[in-house]
């Protein structure tokens, strides 16, 4: 009898979605609109549901009674029709599920009556992504051939989907990306960091609910289809999904037309209005770098042109060629906490204050924030800009990993160098194994090839023991080395127990809650670490024979709590401040050298892309046409991302339309450049990478 039931699932979905229809056509009739029907269900959900659920009930008992008495029950469980027809009505609960979840997550899921308010408002939204989910739910079916197991591992999979959007926008305040679906192979080192976001009651219930669902589809009746049927179908529906999720120039872009508001130029509003589906489908481009809109041989010529002619203009002559060694020593998350208007205990970075007072110093604009220190390392080596990269696009993982390419690296190596990198944390994340020797490095090292991994926390390799590895390195190293150290430890999560004994440094401040306290108190004693690091190195460097210059600077602002909660807390800015307010992109630049480098006190500004250039420049070694261009370009701009243009002598704007005609024009000759080399036909790359 229970199989009888369990073959009968199908007809019970189809009453539900009848009875749900009678209500929504009811409705209509009576309030007039769609907004008046869901404001009544919201009223009234437990009276309506109720009556829904139990009319449901009896008639679906009604119709399984009267198919067994009539013997149909079997006939119609075996036919072809009624299994493609089940498959349909699973695809469509899943996919309104799903659509709920990811929107209800995105928005958040502590409020779900604002996601109510979203589908009154934007309905024809909330029914096309649906209909894409469902899309997507049909195609999986047809590929493993069982409706149930196929529309379970949908729904799985559309559940982690909203909680990875959901966890990158409270940590990042930015959403989940296509691109970033590209390190789900490196989950094993990322979610070791994140990990204290995880509720482990959440984890156990979730994960029982599989156990349970998994053991009820092994002991009951299944819906399978046959693998004709399944092969007429899933030509005309993998062809449906390729439409609409690369809608671009084919027949499926005129229902985004319709039925959505793409905005490319701002993503937080793309996800917003049109839902996180849309959102990441619009984001879905075959290019990892935006193709300029004039790119052509003859446009890239001119650029050149442009190039050429601004070669030296601007820029000191070239001092003596000193060769020092060359260190990039980018901290993780490093930034001065005192910004937050709360009172500490002590000062957590008084040597570098005091350093910064004393040597050349200014300010490292990021091009990120709370995360993806690849994309930091990117800019550095590579000096192209992560504003040219599409929403979500990780040039590590989806372009230097795959092929060598031009870089400081490469650079200093054709200049004598020796050269290094070491990152204290496994290979694989950002695929850094691959990216590294493709940018030119001799030698690179992970965790596993550091002689130093001592920890000073309960989850990462400390400064100081990156610091001593590059010691090493330049002590035992007979050429000129330039090494690029990528520190970790002051990598989130920052809970309580971090550091044993908890934090040296106290906060107060009006307003500010337990956590957020407890969270900046144990990010303040990282800052304080590295800070006594850095000291002590700086020391050690003063005792070398060769000329050593170290470029210190932190690689984004840290995300202290879920959603900005400290700096909301603290009065230092909101979600929307974030996207447009230049202090969120800033951390401390310092240039320390052992010997008198004659650089400029006062560094200003500056992009990373910058850093090579200005350090080639500076040390007298001669550069070529990019970097005596990017010089040039640096007058003009010297820090910008997206939505936050700083020109060198005019206010920030958000658009490069409200730049200076010259401004955007050496920007549009920068962008072509930065396509030729990366992803173009690369028409100009031996012009660029020539010396004069």
């Amino acid at each position: 009898m229970i199989r009888n039931f369990a073959k009968g699932i199908p007809f019970l979905l189809f009453i539900l979605l009848f009875f749900i229809n009678i209500y929504l056509v009811g409705g209509l009739i009576t309030f007039g609109d769609l907004r008046g029907v869901i404001d009544w269900a919201q009223i009234h959900t437990a009276s309506l549901g109720t009556v829904i659920f139990l009319l449901s009930i009896l008639s679906w008992g009604a119709l399984l009674y009267t198919f067994y008495k009539k013997g149909w029950v079997e006939p119609v469980y075996k036919s072809k029709i009624y299994r493609i027809f089940s498959s349909l009505l699973l695809c469509l609960y899943i996919a309104a599920i799903s659509a709920f979840l990811i929107i209800a997550y995105h928005l958040g899921i502590e409020e779900l009556g604002e996601t109510t308010e979203w589908i009154q408002q934007y309905p024809e939204r909330f029914s096309f992504t649906v209909f894409l989910l469902a899309l997507v739910t049909f195609g999986l079916i047809l590929i493993i051939g069982e409706a149930y197991m196929a529309s379970g591992l949908a729904l799985i999979i559309f559940f982690l989907i909203s909680v990875a959007n959901y966890f990158k926008k409270e940590f990042r305040n930015e959403p989940l990306f296509p691109y970033d679906f590209v390190q789900i192979g490196q989950l094993g080192e990322v979610i070791p960091m994140i990990s204290g976001a995880f509720s482990l009651p959440i984890v156990f219930a979730i994960s029982l609910c599989i156990v349970v669902a998994a053991f009820l589809w092994w002991k009951l009746p299944k819906i399978t289809l046959g693998w004709i049927t399944r092969l007429v179908l899933l030509v005309p529906v993998v062809y449906l999904v390729y439409s609409f999720f690369l809608y671009e120039d084919r027949f499926t872009a005129a229902y985004y037309e319709e039925y959505a508001s793409i905005m490319p130029w701002n993503q937080q509003n793309n996800y917003y209005y049109n839902g996180p589906v849309i959102g990441m489908i619009s984001n879905l481009k075959i290019d990892v770098v935006q193709k300029p809109d004039s790119y052509s041989e003859p446009a890239m010529e001119e650029s050149m042109v442009h190039a050429e002619e601004t070669d030296g203009e601007g820029v000191s002559e070239n001092k003596e060629t000193v060769k020092p060694n060359i260190v990039l020593y980018m901290n993780e998350t490093f930034w001065d906490p005192t910004n937050l208007d709360v009172k500490f205990s002590e000062d957590p970075m008084p040597n570098i204050r005091a350093l910064m007072d004393e040597n050349p110093a200014g300010t490292f604009f990021s091009p990120t924030f709370g995360g993806e220190t690849a994309n930091v390392e990117f800019e550095a080596l590579t000096s192209f800009s992560m504003n040219y990269i599409n929403p979500g696009g990780n040039p590590f993982n989806n372009l230097l990993s795959n092929k060598p390419y031009p870089s400081f690296v490469s650079y200093l190596n054709d200049r004598g160098y020796y050269t290094e990198a070491m990152h204290p944390n496994g290979g694989n994340l950002y695929r850094r194994q691959n990216v590294y020797p493709n940018l030119g490095f001799d030698t690179y090292k992970f965790i596993d090839d550091m002689t130093y991994t001592e920890k000073d926390n309960k989850q990462f390799v400390s400064d100081e023991s990156v610091a001593r590895e590059l010691l090493d390195t330049l002590k035992e190293e007979k050429d000129p080395s330039f090494v690029h150290a990528v520190t970790i430890a002051n990598h989130l999560p920052y809970d309580a127990d971090k550091y044993e004994g908890g934090s040296t440094i106290s906060v107060e401040g009006e307003g500010l809650s337990q956590d957020s306290k407890t969270r900046i108190e144990t990010y303040a004693e990282g800052i304080k670490r590295s800070d006594q690091t850095l000291q002590w190195l700086y020391e050690e460097i003063l005792k070398l024979d060769e000329p050593t210059i170290l470029v210190f600077f932190g690689d984004h602002l840290p995300s202290i709590g879920a959603n900005l909660k400290a700096f909301k807390e603290t009065g230092y800015g909101d979600e929307e401040d974030q996207q447009t307010n230049p202090k969120f992109y800033e951390t401390p630049l310092l240039l320390l050298s052992n010997y008198d480098s004659g650089i400029e006190k006062d560094l200003g500004t500056m992009s990373p892309i910058y850093l090579a250039p200005f350090i080639s420049e500076e040390v007298g070694l001669e550069t070529h046409r990019l970097y005596d261009f990017m010089l040039e370009m640096k007058e003009e701009i010297p820090a910008f991302r997206n939505r936050i243009y700083m020109p060198a002598e005019n206010e920030v704007v958000e658009s490069t339309e409200d730049l200076p005609q010259s401004t955007q024009d050496i920007l549009q000759d920068y962008h072509h450049f930065q396509y030729d080399v990366l992803t173009g036909k690369q028409h100009v790359v031996d012009q660029l990478y020539t010396e004069e």
